[in-house]
């Protein structure tokens, strides 16, 4: 039988035997006994009489008066937490009524009346008790039944009493275990499983119970109507889920039993699970299956076709995070998306393949995207990845091993993509390069225009000649205006080996006009390079000229403003012993930027720092400052995020890039380093994050970055982590 210590109530158990044994002598009944029964002092007299009973068992009145004295104390005993005492002095009380009813007759009452002084209210003059046989006789047999009938009744209530506390007890543990097993609700419902689901039913079945004895309780005190202990039960609902039915101490002694409805929080549960979370699990599967149709769909797809490829609808995945918030089925099913968007972009770039009318930027636009998205797509892979850790995969383990043979075939297929999406980028990238080297190569490709006498050629300015033929015009740059003119510019090469700087504009392939720089000395030859070219306001053209003087170590440097006829509008010297390597216009502004670099006799020390020239084209004044670069200037970009600078270390294992504000203050600077020389002859920003520095065509040297100068792409191998 279950101890009562599941109830609050203390129980103070009542022993057969005293604690206290007097010592054996011998006692008078008269005179050491009965006179208890006189007084007030009854409730002393029970070792004494049960000491003298030991001794004299067969005494009439002694068996009498101490089978009331037991069944005072059971009458008197709390019937639940007492129950043991009350069942062991019911017994005693009837076995002692028992015998009293074979040892007392009408003469042993007339006899020994004075022993039962407590059986009337009459006394004679000599203080003799007037006691009738009558009245002891109703006692002792009203005395057997009653004791009897508690023996009989008191078992079945007591033992349903105690069920009910046993199964209200099972029922509370194993919700607390449940509790303390799961976190969430959310997690009950997606790891619900036939395992968990025995442990609801043991939840539900146990407080089933608690309900069914408490009624089989109260039904077996209608059949002792003594039991006068009138209980009802109360329910508390489980509002919040690890917090409501957790308290394991449950008073059952007092009027109004207090009881968490567990019952109908596990119906209420396995409500959800059958309903929401059974439909939850169909949905995931539909979604699974129609990004497959869509993959399928795909391999036939046209750029022309209206097929709508892309079936994941946010509401589906917020149905999924809504029960699980990092869920890897969410995510898997958002990057497939996201895949489908980017093998889409990818076939679109088909188009651009066979489009005559379409420009660089756009089909540079293009395929960027592409580039972009896979750069998207692997960040979101390695967030996915982080958080399976995170996450407990056991919640959709049936659709892992339906879709992906099981768990670690589902973390596999993160790992597999890495790799797809890296060829996918190495793909785009390559194809950004040659798209971008073509732009830089075009103008070199044309037809070779004629002008009178004059002979041209075109010859990139990255590539150098040890000998060149003579009385040519190589064109070394080349760009047009907003009205469709074509600048071209470069150096004559006269019978003498003397380089004069010249300047053009051709239309349709015609030349319409043709000058050169004069010399500022005309007494000594000169030696005249173009050492950039730009076009001003979207119609005149900037010309960067350096001019040295043969017979000395003499140079000068000036910037040159040309306007559509051919007329110099504008130009001054500029106060630098470097040599002109770019010009460009400053975003948002009428101003120009010179960038000068190196030394001006030709490079006698690998540089490390540049001069900036800022000016505006209608003047003759300007702002320099000397900026320290760490290396050979390589490239420029005028991002979102300010100015920024590409140089080359010496050994051309470096990148350095140093991001400036429109002041020329520095406000970044980065370290890019390779296993390998990388030799930058072209820089060309496609958007933002797409800042291109490249190689000659063939030969490796492929970098991408961002404005926060985050290194995207290399074709180089890094020496520390950058992709």
């Amino acid at each position: 039988m279950m101890m009562l210590k599941k109830i609050v109530l203390i129980l103070s158990l009542y022993t057969v035997i005293p604690g206290v044994i007097f010592a054996q002598t011998e006692l008078d009944y008269e005179d050491d006994i009965n006179p208890y029964f006189l007084g007030d002092s009854v409730d002393l007299v029970f070792p004494l009489l049960y000491d003298f009973f030991v001794n004299n068992s067969d005494h009439p009145a002694a068996n009498l008066q101490l089978a009331i004295l037991y069944e005072e104390r059971y009458k008197n005993a709390h019937l639940i937490s007492d129950f043991e005492s009350a069942i062991n002095n019911a017994g005693q009380a009837s076995m002692l009524f028992g015998r009293a009813q074979n040892l007392i007759d009408e003469k042993e009452v007339r006899k020994n009346a004075w022993f039962y002084p407590n059986f009337t209210n009459e006394f004679k003059r000599s203080g003799k008790p007037v006691a009738e046989f009558e009245i002891v006789k109703n006692v002792y047999k009203k005395g057997i039944l009653e004791a009897d009938s508690l023996k009989t009744n008191l078992p079945p209530i007591y033992n349903n009493f105690m069920k009910m506390v046993e199964q209200y007890d099972k029922a509370t543990k194993a919700f607390v275990r449940i509790n303390g097993d799961y976190n969430s609700l959310k997690d009950i419902y997606l790891l619900f499983d036939k395992s968990l689901e025995e442990r609801f039913n043991l939840v539900k079945s146990s407080y089933d119970s608690t309900l069914y004895y408490f009624n089989l309780y109260k039904r077996a005190t209608t059949n002792y109507p003594p039991f006068q202990i009138n209980q009802t039960l109360s329910f508390k609902k489980i509002n919040t889920y690890r917090l409501d039915g957790l308290v394991i101490q449950t008073d059952f002694l007092v009027d109004q039993i207090e009881l968490w409805d567990y019952s109908s929080w596990v119906d209420q549960v396995k409500s959800v699970i059958n309903s929401d979370i059974s439909q939850l699990r169909k949905d995931i599967d539909k979604i699974e299956m129609d990004l497959d149709k869509s993959f399928q769909k795909l391999q036939t797809w046209t750029p022309e076709d209206s097929v709508k490829l892309n079936p994941l609808q946010s509401k589906s995945i917020y149905k999924i995070r809504k029960y699980d918030l990092n869920s890897p089925v969410a995510n898997v099913f958002e990057y497939k998306d996201d895949k489908l968007d980017l093998l889409q972009e990818q076939k679109s770039l088909a188009v651009y393949d066979t489009a005559i009318d379409v420009s660089l930027q756009v089909k540079l636009y293009a395929i960027n995207r592409v580039f972009q998205q896979t750069i998207s797509l692997q960040n979101e892979l390695l967030k996915y990845n982080n958080e399976l850790s995170l996450s407990n995969l056991k919640k959709n383990e049936e659709f892992y091993r339906k879709y992906y043979q099981g768990i670690d075939g589902f973390k596999q297929f993160f790992k597999s993509e890495e790799s797809w999406l890296l060829r996918i980028r190495k793909e785009s990238a390559s194809s950004l390069r040659n798209n971008i080297l073509d732009y830089f190569e075009s103008p070199f490709l044309q037809d070779i225009p004629t002008f009178k006498n004059l002979k041209f050629e075109w010859q990139s300015p990255v590539f150098t000649y040890d000998s060149l033929p003579k009385d040519i015009s190589y064109i070394n740059y080349s760009a047009k205006n907003v009205n469709d003119l074509d600048y071209i510019s470069g150096y004559y090469f006269d019978q003498d080996s003397s380089s004069q700087a010249f300047y053009a504009a051709k239309m349709n392939g015609k030349v319409l006009w043709y000058n050169v720089i004069p010399p500022l000395n005309t007494e000594t030859k000169a030696w005249q390079e173009i050492g950039d070219i730009g076009v001003v306001g979207g119609g005149d053209l900037n010309l960067m000229v350096y001019e040295r003087n043969t017979d000395s170590l003499d140079f000068i440097n000036r910037l040159v403003v040309i306007d559509e006829k051919g007329k110099i509008k504008n130009e001054f010297n500029v106060d630098t012993q470097e040599r002109p390597i770019k010009l460009t216009a400053l975003r948002n502004s009428n101003l120009q930027l010179g960038i000068f670099q190196g030394d001006g006799f030709g490079d006698g020390l690998w540089p490390k720092t540049v001069t900036l020239i800022k000016f505006n084209a209608d003047s003759t004044n300007y702002d320099i400052i000397e900026l320290d670069i760490n290396g050979k200037f390589a490239g420029i970009f005028q991002t979102n995020e300010g100015i920024i600078l590409a140089s080359t270390s010496e050994d051309a294992k470096r990148i350095y890039v140093s991001q400036l504000d429109t002041d020329f203050n520095i406000l970044k600077r980065a370290t890019f380093s390779f296993t390998e020389a990388v030799e930058i002859h072209y820089a060309y920003q496609v958007s933002n994050e797409a800042l291109h520095l490249m190689n000659k065509r063939g030969a490796a040297g492929h970098i991408v970055m961002t404005d926060q100068l985050e290194l995207r792409y290399s074709d180089v191998e890094i020496v520390k982590e950058g992709i």
